[in-house]
C-alpha cells in the first residue's frame, strides 16, 4: 500500500506542476495580449574597413510578441556584394536585392536577431545612388512589418548608411500576430 500512495503522490505532483506552469504561461500570454504593444526595432550601423570593404552590423528586435514563428528577412541592393553570407532563396524577391535570412531567437517576450554583413560593391569605380534596405518581419501566416527607414549609398570609395540610430513601429497586439 505504502508504494501505492508512494507511486500515486509522485503522478499527482506531475499532474500539478503541469497545470501550475500552464495557468501561469496563460497568465502572461494574457497580460501580454491586454496591456503591451507590439514593437520593432531594428538597429544598423556601418564600419568602414580598408578600401572600399565596409561592415554592415543589423539588429532586429520583436518585442513583447505573442507568436512563436518569427522571420526576418533582409534585402541589400545587389549593386553590393555580401562576401560572408550566401542569398536566401526561401523568401520574396525583389527586383534589385538580394534576400538574406535572419536568424531570429526567442530571448523570454522578445524575438532577436544579430548579423554582420561584409559588403563589396559591385563597381568600385562608380558612385551609386541612394537605395533603401529593406527588412521584412514576418510569421508563418503573413507578413507583419516592412521596414525602409536605412539608406544605403556608394561615394567616393566608402559605402555609407543613413538613418536614425533605432527605426522603431509599434501595433496593437492581436491574436494571431
Amino acid at each position: 500500500m505504502r508504494k501505492f500512495w508512494r507511486i500515486f503522490g509522485w503522478i499527482f505532483l506531475g499532474i500539478f506542476l503541469q497545470f501550475k506552469f500552464n495557468a501561469l504561461y496563460g497568465i502572461v500570454f494574457l497580460e501580454n495580449l491586454n496591456f503591451h504593444d507590439r514593437a520593432y526595432w531594428v538597429e544598423m550601423d556601418m564600419t568602414a574597413t580598408d578600401e572600399s570593404l565596409s561592415v554592415l552590423n543589423v539588429k532586429t528586435t520583436v518585442h513583447h510578441s505573442l507568436g512563436s514563428d518569427y522571420f526576418a528577412n533582409i534585402y541589400i541592393p545587389d549593386k553590393y556584394k555580401v562576401l560572408n553570407a550566401k542569398p536566401y532563396a526561401g523568401a520574396e524577391t525583389l527586383p534589385g536585392y538580394q534576400t538574406y535570412k535572419m536568424s531570429m531567437k526567442r530571448k523570454y517576450r522578445d524575438v532577436l536577431a544579430k548579423n554582420a554583413f561584409i559588403l563589396a560593391p559591385q563597381k568600385v569605380d562608380e558612385d551609386s545612388p541612394q537605395k533603401p534596405i529593406i527588412i521584412h518581419f514576418e510569421n508563418l501566416k503573413q507578413r507583419l512589418h516592412t521596414d525602409k527607414t536605412f539608406q544605403v549609398t556608394f561615394k567616393k570609395g566608402k559605402t555609407l548608411i543613413e538613418g536614425p540610430k533605432i527605426a522603431e513601429a509599434t501595433y496593437p497586439q492581436k491574436l494571431g500576430m
